[in-house]
């Protein structure tokens, strides 16, 4: 059965500050060594998604016992600060998953790690909230984060073997690509070329990245290990961030009427080359309408000058006006 749609949880509309109002789930696992031994370990990773700005934090988990995720959730807290209320999957959201999430499926659905996390959180003034039994569509915010961490960094990382400060290091430039996803203009100034992202509401501007060489282009056997990182969060960027643009795009067919295009829009510009948390902005400057005054091409104002780009190679971020 079909039902409409409902509508957004309070949680999500309702100002707050950063990660009063959380979201969690795990990936993994990821295959670990243990320092300099041959042998590997299991890791996963903890998701926590703020949800009324959508940033995320990546924890590193080794098991999934509860005393493992408790301490995830004290740093969490220690960084972030405490939340309000905690929502997650139900474990019956696991049934049909793969084996190798199996664990996964025992850890929410026991009963007792249910209740262990449930009181330690009542101490602290923190409420958990349990999605619905077979619903992982109610927890749509962070099951997406969940995604856009995974779906890349695992097939990132592939069959290379990482030590746990390496993988670490990984995940917290990985948070820092999320959190610098534009999300909306600043203002409607035509001179202003920021975009609001999620790092904005956690340190008061967007996130930044060192200056790092490309090494796509170098044999991975010629790489160090910190050249060996850095690689893979340039190849979870390039991977995340096309994917990321491909979601902004109006998935719209060919019949239904053309999309509206406005001088002085903020938008995004397709550019392969960007480094990590880098984004190429501008804005709309001059409309190119066809034959049939449709606007397939545009001249846009950037930092550095003008451009022109058919519209198809950029994503026009959401405007802060009401319709």
């Amino acid at each position: 059965m079909k039902q409409q749609m409902g509508d957004l949880p309070a949680a999500r509309v309702r100002i707050s500050r950063p990660f009063a109002k959380t979201g969690v789930d795990y990936f993994g696992p990821v295959y670990l060594r243990d320092g300099r031994k041959r042998s590997t370990v299991k890791g996963y990773g903890a998701v926590f998604v703020c949800m009324c700005t959508k940033a995320v934090h990546l924890e590193l988990v080794t098991d999934l016992s509860t005393e493992r995720f408790l301490q995830a959730l004290r740093r969490f807290i220690a960084r972030r600060g405490r939340s309000t209320d905690i929502y997650s999957d139900n474990g019956t959201n696991f049934v049909g998953a793969r084996n190798h999430i199996k664990e996964l499926f025992k850890m929410f659905n026991d009963r007792e790690y249910r209740e262990s996390v449930t009181k330690e959180c009542a101490k602290e003034g923190m409420q958990w909230h349990f999605n619905p039994p077979s619903a992982p569509h109610f927890g749509g915010l962070w099951e997406a984060a969940v995604r856009s961490a995974k779906h890349h960094l695992l097939r990132v990382i592939g069959d290379s073997t990482l030590t746990f400060e390496d993988f670490n290091t990984l995940l917290v430039q990985v948070e820092a690509c999320l959190n610098s996803r534009p999300l909306t203009q600043l203002s409607d100034d035509p001179m202003d070329l920021r975009p609001l992202t999620p790092g904005h509401f956690l340190t008061g501007g967007s996130l930044q990245s060192l200056p790092e060489p490309d090494f796509s282009n170098i044999k991975v056997n010629r790489l160090k290990r910190w050249q060996l990182v850095q690689r893979q969060l340039q190849d979870f960027w390039k991977r995340w961030r096309t994917e990321y643009l491909a979601q902004l795009q109006g998935r719209t067919k060919n019949w239904e009427p053309p999309t509206k295009v406005d001088v002085g829009k903020l938008v995004i510009i397709a550019d392969s080359n960007q480094p990590p948390t880098r984004w190429k902005m501008g804005r709309i400057h001059k409309l190119h309408p066809g034959p049939d005054d449709i606007v397939r091409v545009v001249t846009i104002k950037t930092a550095t000058g003008y451009l022109q780009r058919p519209i198809v190679k950029i994503c026009i971020l959401p405007s802060t006006e009401s319709e």
